[in-house]
């Protein structure tokens, strides 16, 4: 049942991801065929490439990180509270210092 949920929750979070180029290219394409609606084809092939980039940033996201991790430390604005996530701002002062001595080694 966890599984189930977990899917669910994944599934709901990419679709989330996806709509956001989506609807700007489909809000692109409205305008376009409000103005001309013989440019209907123009409106739908913006409208397919939203789509098409939608897809593709929300499946990139799915693999690099999980789609509700990503939603999730968005969502948590650690930057915003910044006391409350001692140890985001620990992981990122050490990632920062690992970064400065590799670069200070090359």
């Amino acid at each position: 049942m966890q599984k189930i949920f977990h899917a669910l929750i994944e599934v709901f979070y990419w679709v989330t991801i996806f709509l956001s180029p989506f609807i700007i290219g489909a809000g692109i394409g409205l305008v376009i065929y409000i103005k001309n609606e013989n440019l209907s084809w123009l409106s739908i092939m913006i409208a397919s490439i939203g789509a098409i980039i939608g897809g593709m940033v929300a499946e990139r996201i799915r693999k690099k990180y999980g789609c509700s991790r990503y939603v999730g430390r968005i969502l948590a604005t650690p930057d915003i509270w910044p006391d409350e996530y001692p140890e985001e701002i620990e992981a990122r002062k050490k990632e920062q210092e690992v970064q400065a001595a590799k670069k200070k080694n090359k």
